[in-house]
């Protein structure tokens, strides 16, 4: 089950035409946000947050955000506004960065299907955040539907672990093939 938390701003940068590297895949990303945050914890947390703009719409229009939505999701939730707008060029207000530390968002969790060394398991972070005043189980929800839709291909639910111990249950017969 997904995981809800109050989380603060520490710090937040923003790049710009931004190239990774993630195994076999090279994207790249007209905006690559990278927050700093704590949730309650002895440590901070990183959240990256990142998407392409859509540079044949106006900067006016709220489409003009493309995959980057995200970006704007984030902004929108430690201001407490809706629809924010970009620069003439595509990118935010500087003053953005600065505003957003010591805000606080909602910040989501969930356990994934990929395993540690130890055998537990890895979480990940929802890349949509929500205000923070937003009502319990806002995320959850939308996480939950995204994992419906196929959009979280990594989820894990307790489920699966009873699959795995079943397929894990040695046969006390054996075939001859």
């Amino acid at each position: 089950m997904p995981y809800e938390k109050t989380a603060t701003v520490k710090s937040v940068k923003i790049d710009y035409d931004v190239e990774k590297q993630w195994g076999n895949w090279n994207p790249t990303f007209d905006m690559f946000l990278t927050v700093t945050y704590n949730d309650g914890q002895d440590w901070d947390n990183t959240l990256e947050i990142y998407g392409n703009v859509k540079k044949d719409i106006d900067t006016n229009e709220q489409k003009s955000w493309g995959s980057a939505f995200k970006v704007k999701n984030f902004f929108e939730s430690v201001f407490k506004e809706k629809n924010l707008l970009m620069n003439d060029d595509y990118t935010i207000p500087d003053k953005w960065c600065d505003t957003a530390i010591d805000r606080e968002f909602m910040v989501c969790s969930y356990k994934t299907t990929k395993l540690k060394k130890s055998g537990k398991h890895f979480w990940d972070t929802y890349k949509i955040v929500a205000r923070s005043d937003a009502s319990q189980g806002t995320l959850k929800a939308k996480v939950m539907k995204d994992v419906q839709d196929g959009w979280i291909k990594n989820y894990f639910t307790e489920d699966m672990d009873q699959d795995i111990e079943k397929s894990n249950v040695k046969a006390d017969f054996e075939l001859d093939i």
